[in-house]
């Protein structure tokens, strides 16, 4: 096969999801510049040319991973019932890491890519924020009590969705458990669900 010399879009997302492949299966220290660029029919030239060399595209690599969990959460749309939407917010970001496992691995095993401020304004706006604004609603439209700490609420909820996630992507929990997120997830709220009138 010839080698591409377009370094176009089209390449920099093969080099991207090559690259995530790579990571997930052998770690860090499996990733080569020259062995990626084979396996996308490139150069190491492109890698360089696209990315600034392997810290680059690893960074656009974490970027991506967790843009790509943005674009997830964010595609849960408000409904009638707030506590629901903070479900199918969690339901969400499971799916996202059932999906995409060598994305959310590169996230979340090891060190972060990222300077400190910059990992903790990615996770927070990507992961935990969507989870925040829906904890948010639902205290707002008093489904639970008012004196809910939305951001114990969502770290907790985003910490539960996030375990379960991890323990199903390797086989950890127990026979039948694996549809059974929903249920823990309404478990968890009704610690802070608001008294029926």
């Amino acid at each position: 096969m010839a080698r591409s010399k377009i370094h176009d879009e089209k390449l920099r997302v093969c080099l991207l999801r090559r690259a995530g492949e790579i990571v997930s299966h052998d770690g860090l220290g499996g990733l080569s510049v020259r062995s990626l660029a084979r396996d996308c029919a490139t150069s190491t030239t492109a890698v360089y040319a696209l990315f600034g060399g392997k810290d680059g595209l690893l960074t656009a690599l974490f970027d991506e991973a967790f843009d790509r969990l943005r674009r997830r959460l964010a595609s849960v749309l408000p409904g009638d019932d707030a506590l629901d939407d903070v479900v199918r917010t969690g339901l969400a970001y499971r799916e996202s890491a059932l999906e995409d496992p060598h994305l959310f691995t590169l996230m979340f095993d090891g060190p972060t890519l990222l300077s400190a401020s910059a990992a903790a304004r990615t996770v927070a706006g990507t992961a935990l924020g969507p989870l925040r604004e829906a904890v948010d609603r639902a205290v707002d439209e008093k489904a639970l009590r008012p004196d809910t700490d939305a951001a114990t609420a969502s770290v907790t909820l985003w910490t539960t969705v996030h375990g379960w996630a991890t323990l199903q992507m390797r086989g950890f929990l127990p026979p039948g458990a694996a549809d059974r997120l929903e249920s823990a997830l309404h478990s968890v709220l009704d610690g802070w669900r608001a008294e029926a009138a």
